[in-house]
């Protein structure tokens, strides 16, 4: 695309320089910059990107998009009020993207998003095909064959344009996770969401959010900003702030979903057992009975919430059913760690209070004896939510050991002594700062009957110490930890 026509579609307040480029590539990060992009100065949260429009023309930059003036750019230039929102939409042109062809489904909430997003991807499979069905979130970008790195939930919206441009084809479908972080920073613009799904909303983030309240705003632009008018919201009702999004949606077509009397969608029965989950639903087309491997009574808003989607989509419930069927398992989510031991451990990504106590209170209605809990709080976050962390798992387990997740830039000691504020003394736990000691800990620990749960990492296959990514994966320390016991024992037979 020409400088010039590409101008033409922008709210550009000044403009200057000589010259009418061929537009390749977009792109914000300088580093990235190819011979024939245009820059886009974005401020960041340390640095402005201004400071980068002169390695960016080095790296090949034809042309250069800011918030301020640029008279000395060696490149034709252009101001804009919101390069952050300019980003998305000047992508989405710059590609040819129309997204037309494909149907976006974003999902938003605390907690849940993962095992939805997993869930629809699973479904649009049965539908479209697995090549045709995408998916960007906190596990990984899953692109036709491809298996993409996830550095965050939720990509930049010009990074998504410039995979789907680059495709053999185009998706037919794409499901995101969608982040109060990327609404917030205008992440996702240009993009025009078909489906929207709220699970709900505890605390978490308020590092970034001033305010539970903020917080909740940020996550309802996913349904005022960036819904089609023709989209549907789909609203967990159960949830306070769900039931106060959908009154707060006026003239939308809303799917409220739930066990209460005026969901749209109503759970009427959910059991759920280490084997699987079963979910019975009422609908406006009458009842409707769905199973899954996934275990956790949590599973049977998750399964209720995809549902409510997929009907809100005019899918049919058999292909519903059918997702759910061949669904195994989500990684990192309620996830058991095969073991030849008379006890089980499973591994979860629940790093919030309220995904602690569900992740907990699902494992104690199948445990018949003691249910340990490891568990640690991530560094450079929410401070206020480590002591409401130990609370939680002392109102749900028998047994806490208290360790590092991603201390990240902070002592871990001074994290675990915030988590302490909130743990009754009376309470049995440890506290064992290096995680895989702390693990170890726990499988020793353990006899025939009992539960063990590693919270917080779920999926990753790192911690962060000190800005450094070391290698770490729950399930693979627990097994290896467990070969080492069961080694041990028979050595000393």
């Amino acid at each position: 695309m020409r400088w010039n026509d590409f101008l033409s579609s922008l709210p550009v307040i000044a403009s200057g320089g000589v010259g009418n480029p061929d537009i390749t590539d977009v792109t914000c990060d300088s580093r990235r910059v190819v011979p024939g992009s245009l820059y886009v100065s974005i401020s960041g949260f340390k640095r402005h990107g201004d400071e980068f429009i002169e390695p960016a023309i080095g790296q090949g930059a034809v042309a250069v998009l800011s918030e301020n003036p640029q008279p000395a750019s060696a490149v034709p230039w252009a101001q804009v009020g919101n390069t952050r929102k300019t980003l998305g939409t000047a992508s989405r042109s710059v590609w040819g993207i129309d997204g037309s062809e494909t149907l976006f489904v974003g999902i938003t909430g605390t907690n849940g998003k993962t095992t939805i997003a997993c869930l629809f991807q699973r479904l649009f499979s049965e539908v479209f095909g697995p090549r045709l069905a995408w998916m960007f979130g906190t596990v990984a970008y899953s692109v036709g064959d491809a298996m993409l790195p996830a550095p965050r939930t939720t990509p930049e919206s010009s990074d998504i344009f410039r995979i789907m441009a680059r495709a053999q084809q185009l998706p037919k479908a794409v499901v995101m996770e969608v982040s109060s972080h990327a609404l917030a920073l205008d992440r996702i613009a240009g993009i025009a969401f078909d489906c929207a799904v709220w699970t709900n909303l505890t605390q978490d983030h308020l590092d970034f959010h001033p305010s539970m309240e903020e917080y909740y705003q940020a996550k309802k632009l996913l349904f005022t900003g960036y819904l089609k008018k023709s989209g549907r919201a789909v609203i967990n009702i159960d949830d306070p702030w769900g039931k106060r999004l959908a009154g707060e949606l006026a003239g939308r077509e809303i799917f409220t979903y739930g066990a209460s009397e005026d969901s749209r969608v109503r759970i009427i029965e959910g059991n759920s057992s280490p084997s699987g989950t079963e979910i019975a639903l009422q609908t406006t087309a009458g009842v409707v009975r769905f199973a899954s491997k996934l275990a956790g009574h949590f599973n049977v808003y998750n399964m209720t919430a995809l549902a409510a989607g997929a009907l809100s989509l005019s899918i049919d419930a058999a292909a519903i059913a059918r997702c759910f069927e061949t669904m195994e398992t989500v990684p990192g989510r309620m996830e058991r760690v095969p073991l030849t031991a008379g006890f089980s451990v499973f591994v979860d990504y629940a790093h919030t209070p309220d995904a602690l106590v569900n992740v907990l209170s699902a494992a104690g209605k199948f445990t018949q004896g003691r249910l340990i809990c490891v568990f640690g709080c991530g560094g450079e976050r929410d401070t206020t939510k480590r002591p409401l962390m130990a609370a939680a798992a002392a109102r749900h387990c028998d047994e806490a050991i208290i360790t590092s997740d991603n201390p990240r830039s902070e002592d871990p000691a001074l994290i675990v002594r915030d988590i302490l504020r909130g743990m009754p003394l009376d309470f049995p736990h440890v506290t064992i700062a290096d995680r895989r000691e702390a693990i170890r800990k726990a499988l020793t620990g353990a006899r025939a009957g009992d539960c063990v749960i590693v919270a917080g990492k779920g999926h990753e296959d790192y911690q962060e110490i000190k800005g450094t990514r070391n290698h770490f994966d729950d399930k693979e320390t627990v097994r290896e930890l467990f070969a080492e016991l069961e080694k041990r024992h028979a050595a000393n037979k």
